[in-house]
């Protein structure tokens, strides 16, 4: 489920161009899936474009262990 959610965000901002929003919430969802480095890639992009938009967000990577 988390995979398919993923890759219809990718397509989404294939279609559209990257989105910030759109980044937050797919980088949110390979946290959850155990892409840390992906789940970071996609929130520091999404703080680059938009600074607020990563407010908020905590967590911790390794408690899906």
């Amino acid at each position: 489920m988390l995979q398919q959610l993923i890759e219809a965000m990718t397509a989404e901002m294939e279609r559209n161009g990257e989105n910030a929003y759109v980044l937050r919430e797919r980088g949110r969802l390979k946290m959850m899936s155990g892409d840390h480095a992906g789940a970071m890639a996609d929130l520091k992009r999404a703080a680059e474009l938009e600074p607020a938009i990563v407010d908020g967000i905590s967590g911790r990577f390794d408690n899906k262990k």
